[in-house]
């Protein structure tokens, strides 16, 4: 939701995530690039990114996850060549995990129908304390990861708050804007995707809280 927002905004770039595998499959078939180390593959890569999808502004952006700090052969700040971070982080960490469960048993990772075709889910989500803990803990360490990564390099990046960028959309995408050097275009576009999360998603959170207390994993 925030990438999409900063894309719509028209000066953030159109960040998206580049080192993903459909991503990188997709590009490396179309460009060709020569057989060699991952660093220089890697490196010829970003570089060929930042060329088309730049905004008019110069500003590129790039969605990073917590395991590429991990897998990347090289390093993801020396890769991007010293760039501004945006951190989102949700409080609801709970939910977090549920809807990541949901999106990862059916497919369904975004609800878009504007710039992506709507697909039909792959299968229906099914309540499973495991799958929700394991995602919880997940979570946990990518989070411990990336202020590990921040206080290696005594960086105070942008933090944007899940639930506060719902209540005040445009105050948070302006906010965001502002930590990048960039001013919008006037009135702070919609993102274009739909919001996921239903009853369900809070009956998940009652039983699992329940299935908690009382040490059940049914």
């Amino acid at each position: 939701m925030l990438a999409r927002a900063l894309w719509h905004s028209g000066v953030a770039g159109f960040a998206e995530d580049y080192f993903a595998d459909e991503y990188v499959l997709d590009y490396f078939e179309r460009w060709g690039f020569a057989a060699g180390d991952e660093e220089s593959m890697l490196e010829c890569y970003v570089r060929k990114l930042m060329a088309v999808r730049t905004s008019p502004n110069g500003v590129f952006g790039v969605k990073v996850h917590a395991p590429h700090l991990r897998n990347l052969e090289v390093d993801v700040h020396d890769l991007l060549l010293s760039p501004r971070y945006i951190w989102i982080q949700r409080r609801d960490r709970l939910g977090q995990a549920i809807s990541y469960t949901m999106a990862e048993q059916t497919g369904a990772w975004i609800l878009d129908g504007t710039y992506l075709p709507l697909r039909e889910t792959v299968a229906e989500p099914r309540y499973s304390y495991p799958d929700i803990r394991r995602h919880l803990l997940l979570l946990d360490r990518d989070v411990a990861a990336w202020g590990e990564y921040f206080d290696r390099r005594n960086m105070t990046p942008h933090v944007v708050v899940y639930e506060d960028l719902l209540e005040n959309y445009e105050r948070s995408v302006l906010g965001c804007l502002e930590s990048l050097g960039v001013a919008a275009h006037g009135h702070v576009p919609e993102p274009g995707i739909r919001r996921q999360a239903s009853e369900v998603n809070l009956a998940w959170a009652q039983r699992y809280e329940r299935d908690a207390a009382t040490g059940s994993s049914c």
